[in-house]
């Protein structure tokens, strides 16, 4: 018996909502035909991110709020989002005059959301990002390729930070 790709489609989908799986963004109905999930994405909107210090924390600041309120500045924030930023580098493929070629470029970002008025974080969190770039003869050529490995980190944690507080904030109260 030969089964279709939709077909298994299906059947995952089944599976999946029979162990508690429900969508972030989108909504499902249950057994009962209620529409369940999909509650992230207004959530999201609801979190105020608070500006982040250095040219990567503006990139960082900007690529999370495209994701988590891409209508703007929350009209009635009910969460500030804190994040400290560190950056580290590390120098890969040495050369015979002992120079490095290659460089790894970690960032780290720790991250803290807060009930808007209180001052007890309701979710901490981390997330770590590793792009790299050349070293090139050309000084100013290795300049843009370090701003770019800066900028696709920045891409990288946005993308995992608003995944972290969509799943985070999709949550029931009081689960």
């Amino acid at each position: 018996m030969s089964w279709s790709r939709t077909t298994l489609a299906l059947a995952a989908l089944l599976a999946l909502a029979g162990c508690g799986w429900q969508p972030l963004y989108g909504q499902v109905h249950d057994a009962n035909g209620n529409a369940v999930g999909g509650n992230a994405g207004p959530r999201l909107a609801t979190v105020h991110v608070l500006p982040i210090a250095d040219r990567t924390g503006q990139n960082l600041y900007n690529e999370l709020r495209d994701r988590i309120n891409p209508q703007g500045v929350p009209a009635t924030p009910q969460y500030d989002l804190v994040i400290k930023l560190a950056e580290h580098t590390t120098q890969l493929l040495i050369l015979q005059d002992q120079t490095a070629s290659r460089t790894n470029l970690t960032l780290n970002a720790a991250f803290t959301l807060y009930q808007r008025g209180s001052d007890k974080p309701v979710l901490k969190g981390t997330s770590r990002s590793t792009t790299t770039y050349d070293l090139l003869n050309d000084e100013y050529a290795t300049v843009q390729a370090m701003n770019d490995a800066r900028r696709r980190g920045a891409q990288s944690l946005a993308d995992d930070i608003a995944t972290q507080l969509a799943v985070f904030l999709s949550q029931p109260a009081g689960s």
